[in-house]
């Protein structure tokens, strides 16, 4: 009997364990980010999150669902393109926790000198991505582990140049579909133009106690996958919730009915854009007419701030016929490249009717735009307010 010649390139070993837990591993993950994505949805917290994100959280599992499933396959079943597929991804995913890394630890190091409770965050931050870089390395480095090459049917150290050559249409084939998907990538994620607030419309105009209040934004630009970010921010706090969106109309709803008097402004936000103020006005809000409640010689200091202001410290003249009960600050401040926040605080009195307060600035960056508003009230039920302010760092 005649011996068959056996294909140098076969495989002649069993799957190694370590080869089994990855495999398994990328499996779970693949459907993990998926299942999620459906619990996300089935609970309905997705209408917490805006259409931008929600679309980032899609695209993500997606992509991680189409490369790790064939990987979890092809790891089983010891397949040669999954192994080349596995250390691309790899040393993509080690380029990106690096890049990562650099970013959060130059955060991190601009921050102010760390509490006692910050501290764990602090360590925690700068921890889990040396971890996370490190399994990398290490999954890295047992894949190039001769057993391991072996299985997959890649040969002896050394043997790589040769075997590439053999599977040149696999690796050709692999590396065209991950540049069709990052093509995908770049020309979904790419703004298509520059995003603009075109109109913002508020259902309904004179609201009355327990309606329910909506605003639509038509905001144009964005990118074809994630459109643009889009958030509404008012005073006293923040509300980011998209319940439709229809030809680049944005909708935001209160997240919860106001009561009668009740005043609010706010400002919508798209990517680098923030629109003009916003008032809001529920039922019937008690101006000042016996008691004269007004607020007069508002004043900022510096009236240029700049990032190297520690503070900016706001006054204003409260007079009325009758005793004040509250005098209040509220303000709100957005990043020139995204992100947004706020504060309230009580403005407390120094003499001569004068009322001071101060907003903190020495942690804003550069092109930060902070706007602010002044409230006062009377025991006899009168508001006073003043218009929205507004300086950029």
């Amino acid at each position: 009997m005649k011996n068959k010649a056996i294909p140098i390139d076969m495989k002649i070993s069993k799957r190694p364990f370590g080869v089994t837990i990855l495999a398994i591993l990328a499996f779970i993950l693949a459907i993990a980010g998926v299942a999620y994505l459906i619990a996300v949805v089935s609970s309905g917290t997705f209408l917490y999150l805006t259409a931008y994100f929600m679309r980032i959280m899609w695209i993500k599992a997606i992509i991680k669902a189409i490369l790790l499933l064939p990987l979890a396959y092809g790891f089983f079943k010891g397949l040669r393109w999954s192994w080349f597929l596995g250390l691309i991804m790899l040393v993509i995913g080690i380029i990106l926790q690096v890049r990562g890394m650099f970013i959060i630890f130059g955060n991190l190091s601009s921050y102010p000198g760390s509490s006692e409770n910050f501290m764990p965050n602090i360590i925690v931050m700068y921890i889990v991505p040396l971890v996370i870089l490190a399994i990398y390395a290490v999954i890295l480095f047992y894949l190039t582990r001769p057993q391991v090459k072996t299985y997959f049917g890649i040969g002896q150290p050394g043997d790589i140049a040769s075997i590439a050559k053999v599977s040149k249409r696999t690796i050709i084939f692999i590396v065209a579909v991950l540049v069709i998907i990052a093509g995908i990538c770049i020309w979904g994620f790419t703004p298509s133009g520059d995003i603009n607030i075109i109109s913002v419309s508020q259902t309904p105009e004179n609201p009355q106690p327990g309606d329910t209040i909506t605003v639509i934004a038509e905001i144009s630009g964005g990118s074809p996958f994630l459109g643009t970010s889009a958030f509404l921010r008012y005073s006293g706090g923040m509300e980011n919730t998209v319940t439709s969106i229809d030809n680049n109309k944005y909708s935001f709803t209160f997240p919860h009915p106001f009561e009668n008097g009740t005043e609010k402004w706010y400002v919508i936000s798209a990517g680098d854009k923030i629109s003009e103020v916003y008032y809001l006005q529920v039922g019937h809000v008690q101006r000042s007419n016996i008691t004269s409640l007004t607020i007069t010689d508002v004043i900022q200091t510096p009236e240029k701030p700049t990032t190297a202001t520690s503070s900016v410290e706001i006054s204003a003249k409260v007079t009325s016929n009758v005793t004040i009960s509250e005098v209040t600050l509220e303000h709100m401040r957005f990043y020139e490249h995204g992100g947004s926040g706020g504060g309230y605080g009580t403005m407390q009195p120094h003499g001569n009717d004068t009322y001071e307060d101060s907003i903190h600035s020495q942690y804003y960056e550069s092109g930060t735009q902070i706007f602010y508003r002044i409230t006062a009230k009377d025991e006899s039920g009168n508001t006073a307010v003043t218009p929205v302010y507004m300086f950029t760092l």
